[in-house]
């Protein structure tokens, strides 16, 4: 039985995704099945992270607070890591 989830993704990326998963011949809930599994298999995440981890460990603090920084899109939040 599959489970029907919701999720809010930056849709330029979104997009690029979809035409690189046709390339694979898959679609995107095969690919975030993929994904998902991969976590589980690993205990992780399947790649390495390159933020500094007391960054990190601030983020993941924000996000779990609520007072996460908001970023309209990903290269907002790319170029704010830097």
């Amino acid at each position: 039985m599959r489970k029907q989830t919701s999720i809010k993704v930056d849709p330029v990326a979104w997009e690029e995704a979809k035409k690189i998963f046709k390339e694979y011949g898959i679609t995107a809930s095969d690919a975030i099945n993929i994904f998902l599994n991969k976590v589980r298999l690993v205990g992780g995440l399947p790649f390495d992270l390159k933020i500094p981890s007391d960054r990190l460990k601030k983020a993941i603090y924000e996000a779990n607070s609520g007072e996460m920084e908001k970023f309209d899109t990903i290269e907002e939040l790319i170029k704010d890591l830097k």
